[in-house]
Formats: structure tokens, C-alpha cells, sequence
């Protein structure tokens, strides 16, 4: 089955999408088609990117020297004492914690070595919506209605959190000053243009997210890697975060680094209108932010609306008016019409519909009205009603 796709504008409004919310390796969905889903709602878990981790300790002559306080098969908390090493007649005193919660899989004395297997990572939704498929090798896809800004590039996992419009205007920029403690957990647009001492500002004080019009390309790469390879204990060394450090268990490494939505491309150039204009009216309100760093998806900005759900009488891909075009043709597209298939890369078709499916996710997971359709060949295809053309009407 073919599908055919249409370019959409970078801002879309009132519109149904479809997003993957993907684990990071192989996991255990929690949720299954048609499950009603929110903020915080559970997804599923999946294994550690590092899955083991080694804790050294003192040994000698295939011997431990140091005292081990736990057992093979031990469940233990991050920050946990796993051994401890007394010597110079107790003048000298070495502790040797876990570095993660997880399970004791093996003490191995010749290494020198306690190795712990990592708890499971939970995966929150952080989109309201409807689950349209689960999957425990991938992760889900979730429904959802309301705006939409896609970038251009991106960095990060998605999240989500309260938009606040720093950048008083779109060629506005902000300083690493301007972002504090009341910023933790807010997605930040910036204005213009982002920089290293910004980003790692925004690091510092656990911001969620970031909206900027452009990004330096040296800037944009060493963000990117660093958002691929940050672990929790490699941040508090690096960004001085001791309150941080107070708590009892890290947080999984998608909730480390902020998002980041490019909207316009590489340089220095102001965000456009029509994405200012779609960030200003949902300033305060939670959104959902995903750099889309694991998965091959547009990185993305998206205003929930009525809780993800499209208001009762509307039509898929968030057309409201039965007396459109959309919906005159959702009423003439009926089984048995022949139609006219527009496609962007060959002539013309001819065809019967066959099924009027209501709903197509494009490649951008934008949901648009469609039907199947049979060609004189005995293809079936998949087609938005853009891309139809009815025998007696034209688009």
C-alpha cells in the first residue's frame, strides 16, 4: 500500500498528530491501543543505556582487600555503601557507593570489581492523547490534538513543561543571567539565536526545554553530543548542580538536557512570525517539546487542546466546518466514486474509492482526512483528500 503526502506548513493549528514516544532500547509498554493517556501517565519502562555498571574496589593478589557489605542478587538504592577500605590503622577510609539503583549481578574479587545491573528506566507520556499503538521493542504512538511548530533541527528527548516567552521579541536574545532557579522545568523560548554559556545556563538550573530561531553550527553540534552521551553523574561534575545531588535517585538520561527546537536553520536569524505568533498564544500553558534525538522524527512544539482531544462534531485532521471542502468531500468521496488521484511524483491516476478511513498519518505524523482507493491497475493506495480529485468537482 502506497501512501502520498502533501507539504504542510512549519506551523499548523487545530490539527490531529500521532507521536512516537520511543524507548531508548528495547522495553515493556504499559499501554495499550485506545488507553486515554496524560502528562504523567506511564508508558512503559525499558533497560539503562549502560545497563551494568562496575564499581571498583581495593583488591590484591586475586583478593579483596576492602570489606563488601552486599551480596549477588541484592537489590540496591543509588548512593547506596556497597564496601568500605580501612587502612593506615584506621587513619585512612575509602566508602564505595552505588552509582545507580539495580541489582548485585556479580562480585568478582580477581577484578576487584562489584557489578550492578540497573533498575528499568520509566518512560512518562508527556502528551495527553489516546495510544494508537504500543510496541515493546519501540515504544508507543500517541493521538493528540491541538498546535503544531515544527523545526528544522533538534537536539534532546521530549519533554514537556509551562512555555515562557523570555525574548521579549523574536529577534530578542537572552544572556546566561537571565535564566535562574524559577526556570527549572520551563520550556524557554529564546528569541533569536542560542549560545554555548545560554545552553549551559539552562543545564545548570534543569530547564526542560528550548525554542530558538537559529543556532551556531559548532554550537548545534557539540550540543547534540553532549545530549547523547550526558549521564547523571557527569553532570553534577560538570555543572556544579549540589542541590541536585540531595536526591535519592538520578533521573533517566532523557530528562538530563533540555529539548531544543531550531525553527529557522544555522546562522543568526530571527524566528519567523507565524511561529512567534503560535508560541505567544500558549505562553503558560504545558507544552510537549521533542528535540527527536533517538528516533527519525521532526523535532517539535506541541499546545495540547481540550486535553488532546479534538472538540465532539469534528473532522479528522482537526476541521471543524462539515461545510468545507473537506467535508464536502468526506460526503461526495463515498464507496464507489470514481476518482482522480493527484500524485506528486507521476501522472495522474484513475480510481474507485473503496473505504473512506477517516484519518492518514503522513510522514510528519500530521493527521489529515482520507480514503482508500483502488487504481484501474488494482493498486490500492492511501490517499489524503488534497490529493483527490473527484469526477464532477475540483479541488
Amino acid at each position: 500500500m502506497a501512501l502520498y503526502a502533501v507539504n504542510e506548513p512549519r506551523v499548523v493549528e487545530d490539527t490531529q498528530v500521532v507521536r512516537l514516544r520511543p524507548f531508548s532500547s528495547a522495553g515493556q509498554a504499559d499501554v495499550d491501543p485506545g488507553t486515554e493517556v496524560t502528562w504523567d501517565t506511564l508508558v512503559g519502562t525499558y533497560a539503562s543505556r549502560k545497563r551494568i555498571r562496575r564499581v571498583r574496589v581495593e583488591a590484591s593478589h586475586d583478593t579483596m582487600v576492602a570489606t563488601v557489605l552486599v551480596q549477588e542478587g541484592q537489590k540496591v538504592k543509588r548512593g547506596e555503601v556497597l564496601a568500605y577500605y580501612s587502612y593506615l590503622f584506621g587513619l585512612g577510609y575509602t566508602e564505595y557507593v552505588s552509582p545507580c539503583d539495580g541489582e548485585i549481578v556479580s562480585i568478582n574479587p580477581v577484578m576487584g570489581a562489584i557489578f550492578i545491573k540497573e533498575s528499568p528506566i520509566e518512560l512518562r507520556c508527556n502528551l495527553p492523547g489516546v495510544v494508537v499503538k504500543s510496541d515493546d521493542a519501540i515504544g508507543a504512538w500517541v493521538r493528540s490534538y491541538g498546535d503544531l511548530l515544527e523545526g528544522v533541527a533538534g537536539a534532546g528527548y521530549g519533554r514537556s513543561g509551562i512555555l515562557d516567552l523570555k525574548a521579549e521579541t523574536r529577534s530578542g536574545d537572552l544572556r546566561a543571567t537571565d535564566i535562574g532557579p524559577r526556570d527549572q522545568g520551563k520550556v524557554i523560548v529564546v528569541g533569536r539565536t542560542l549560545t554555548q554559556d545560554l545552553i549551559e545556563a539552562c543545564l545548570r538550573y534543569r530547564v526542560a526545554g528550548l525554542v530558538v530561531g537559529s543556532i551556531g553550527q559548532r554550537i548545534f553540534q557539540w550540543y547534540k553530543g553532549l545530549a547523547e552521551s550526558l549521564d547523571w553523574t557527569e553532570f553534577l561534575a560538570r555543572y556544579w548542580a549540589r542541590d541536585a545531588k540531595k536526591q535519592e535517585a538520578a533521573p533517566p538520561a532523557t530528562e538530563i538536557v533540555p529539548a531544543l527546537v531550531v525553527t529557522e536553520g544555522f546562522g543568526d536569524l530571527p524566528m519567523n512570525k507565524k511561529a512567534q505568533g503560535m508560541l505567544l498564544k500558549h505562553e503558560g500553558e504545558r507544552v510537549f517539546i521533542d528535540g527527536s534525538l533517538d528516533w527519525a522524527q521532526e523535532p517539535w512544539v506541541f499546545a495540547p487542546i481540550n486535553q488532546g482531544e479534538p472538540p465532539a462534531g469534528s473532522l479528522p485532521g482537526g476541521v471543524h466546518d462539515k461545510g468545507s471542502k473537506v467535508g464536502r468531500l468526506l460526503s461526495e468521496v463515498a464507496p464507489g466514486a470514481k476518482v482522480r488521484i493527484l500524485g506528486m511524483s507521476r501522472a495522474a491516476l484513475e480510481g474507485t474509492v473503496v473505504e473512506t478511513s477517516g484519518e492518514v498519518v503522513l510522514d510528519n505524523q500530521i493527521v489529515v482526512p482520507g480514503a482508500k482507493v483502488v487504481t484501474g491497475d488494482g493498486e490500492t493506495l492511501l490517499v489524503p483528500l488534497f490529493n483527490i480529485q473527484t469526477t464532477d468537482h475540483e479541488i
